[in-house]
């Protein structure tokens, strides 16, 4: 286990000095490099199936040929294609998913090195993205994790006048991201009206086409999912209520600051259904979370300034190392460190 808490360290200290480093400069590139060494390390030690959805997902039930294009399209087909294509050159599952958790891991490495060299975001802002997320995205999820790095790409690129059109096809990866993908359409004056109308049409078909979709064999894994989600699932947690605190909190004060910056139409959307996830589970919402706290900080308040303030968030920001080792913590089984303590 010392070699885990060594390349740990080791990660964590990589990304923190390329983050504090001059934007294109030399020493930024050695750090990048180490930081990409040590990442594949920590990779290599840490058991894949130690991770908390690996079971979740090697059961999972789309892992068979689809009965047709429909059934593929609509299946979230960006995890079994994946899957397909490991399959051509490996024959034991285990290898496959395996292969599948080293490619995903790559993809979240070089999430985390664009993140990096954003020159207008914030060193603290780029740290905290990096604490809570990086073994989320490239040690756990397989599905919404590069939703969710697309969409975090798509909130820099739109609150800075530009378009990215890759997100159109994050529903092939995760169906939620569906909801989010009407921020695209911001700019529309009448969009707010939109919004409102588009989730009211929305609903109400849903609603009258259900008994239809559920005897279309296609549709029914998406059905599946809505009715274990509209239901409530079995664990509700303090940590969720109070991550939904946390946010609520993040976003008020960011209102009392800046007021209508807080406006734009992608943060209140993306608050909006960060708050109606809530209510429907706490834990829908956690998964929901990451789109919210991605929009918050790469949104650009302000003007990046050499003020004292700044200087000292971007220096204290490494004393987020525990709470990157308590995102490992439950990010995996509790035998990962039941071992550690026993050796």
């Amino acid at each position: 286990m010392i070699e885990i808490i060594g390349t740990l360290l080791f990660t964590f200290l990589f990304y923190y000095f390329a983050c504090l480093a001059t934007a294109n400069s030399n020493q930024k590139i050695v750090y990048t490099s180490l930081f990409v060494v040590s990442s594949v390390a920590l990779r290599a030690v840490l058991d894949v199936t130690l991770n908390n959805d690996y079971y979740f997902y090697y059961s999972f039930g789309i892992f068979h040929k689809p009965t047709g294009f429909l059934s593929y399209l609509l299946n979230e087909p960006y995890l079994y294609s994946v899957y397909a294509f490991f399959t051509l050159f490996l024959e034991a599952k285990k290898e496959v998913f395996l292969a599948m958790y080293w490619f995903n891991f790559l993809i979240a490495t070089l999430f985390f090195i664009w993140l990096l060299y954003r020159k207008d975001v914030e060193m603290w802002k780029k740290m905290i993205l990096f604490v809570f997320h990086y073994f989320l995205f490239g040690f756990v999820v397989l599905r919404n994790g590069p939703a969710y790095m697309l969409f975090a790409m798509y909130f820099y690129y739109a609150f800075r006048g530009k378009k990215f059109n890759w997100i159109w096809i994050t529903p092939l990866m995760h169906i939620s991201s569906c909801l989010l993908l009407v921020t695209y359409f911001h700019k529309w004056k009448n969009y707010y009206k939109g919004l409102v109308l588009a989730t009211v049409f929305i609903g109400v078909f849903f609603l009258i086409m259900k008994p239809f979709l559920a005897s279309i064999d296609a549709f029914k894994s998406i059905l599946s999912k809505v009715d274990i989600y509209s239901k409530g699932m079995p664990v509700v947690g303090f940590m969720h209520i109070l991550f939904f605190m946390f946010i609520s909190g993040l976003f008020l004060t960011g209102f009392l600051l800046y007021k209508k910056k807080m406006l734009h139409p992608i943060l209140v959307t993306t608050m909006l259904f960060y708050g109606i996830t809530f209510f429907i589970n706490p834990i829908v919402a956690h998964r929901f979370s990451p789109y919210v706290i991605f929009a918050l900080l790469l949104y650009p308040f302000e003007e990046i300034s050499n003020n004292k303030i700044v200087v000292l968030l971007n220096k204290f920001s490494i004393l987020l190392f525990p709470i990157f080792i308590y995102t490992l913590h439950i990010a995996h089984k509790n035998k990962l460190f039941v071992d550690f303590f026993i050796k």
